[in-house]
């Protein structure tokens, strides 16, 4: 089901709504761990810097959109580095999606200090409105309630090996405007769950993810499908996500359950990693 946008701007929309929902995520984190973390958002040179110089993954560092909406310079790399280094962030990333301009800029960047980490690039996933299939499971994907928040908050931590603090952050966005989250349960027990955010005619899924011991039992793709249903009747248009692409031949379930779920590839969006500070 192609997409009814040209392909620049499906992926300028796939970049803008992970950038908006990771900055509302940002903003809906509790004041404590805000400072604790140092999280900053910024927008600067058409980017938007997620910056947690107290949390150093990449996946809270990183840059995102830079050359999406008007041509980039080295000038605008040199401040995103300068806002990295001053914050103290490392390890980061600068995302640098294939329908940036100029389009030679990234070949620059490694005289810059950035090098390409093994995970060299991300699947960004859109697909637009059509029926959301139909995903069998012997375990349930219904909307997460106030009794259940903390457990699935829990799981999601556990199932992407977070640290134990952003269950707390995750449960901020439980009943957020524009934010739903998702349990996945076996019974009485929560094995999983999820997060969708709406903004406008355009959707985006984070965050979904099933515990080790409940895998290869259809939940994650049975929560994407609720996901993209739910989207849809919520008046959204299109539904974004992303994943890493495979290093090698490794497999890449998630990369399968989102084709399987009628996503399709609207950018193959290089990482490249910040030199760090000093």
């Amino acid at each position: 089901m192609s997409s009814p946008l040209a392909p620049r701007a499906a992926a300028l929309l796939a970049d803008r709504i992970e950038a908006d929902a990771f900055a509302d995520m940002y903003a809906a984190a509790p004041a404590a761990l805000t400072a604790k973390l140092g999280l900053q958002v910024r927008e600067l040179a058409g980017a938007t810097l997620l910056l947690a110089p107290g949390m150093p993954i990449s996946m809270f560092n990183r840059a995102i959109g830079l050359g999406m909406t008007r041509d980039a310079t080295l000038a605008d790399v040199k401040a995103v580095m300068d806002a990295y280094r001053e914050a103290g962030s490392a390890p980061w990333w600068l995302h640098w999606n294939p329908f940036a301009t100029p389009d030679d800029l990234s070949q620059q960047l490694p005289a810059l200090g950035f090098t390409q980490p093994p995970r060299r690039s991300w699947a960004k996933m859109l697909r637009s409105t059509a029926a959301a299939p139909a995903i069998d499971s012997d375990l349930d994907i219904t909307p997460a309630r106030d009794t259940q928040i903390a457990e699935v908050t829990q799981a999601i931590t556990h199932a992407f090996e977070m640290p134990l603090f952003m269950a707390d952050w995750l449960h901020q966005l439980h009943g957020r405007p524009r934010w739903r989250t998702y349990a996945v349960t076996a019974g009485d027990r929560v094995v999983g769950g999820g997060c969708l955010f709406i903004d406008g005619d355009t959707a985006w899924l984070g965050m979904g993810a099933v515990l080790p011991s409940h895998r290869r039992r259809g939940g994650q793709g049975a929560l994407m499908a609720r996901r993209i249903r739910d989207a849809f009747d919520a008046g959204a248009h299109y539904v974004v996500t992303e994943t890493g692409e495979a290093i090698g031949d490794e497999p890449n379930p998630s990369l399968a359950n989102m084709k399987r779920c009628g996503f399709e590839t609207v950018a193959s969006r290089l990482n490249f990693a910040g030199p760090t500070p000093k």
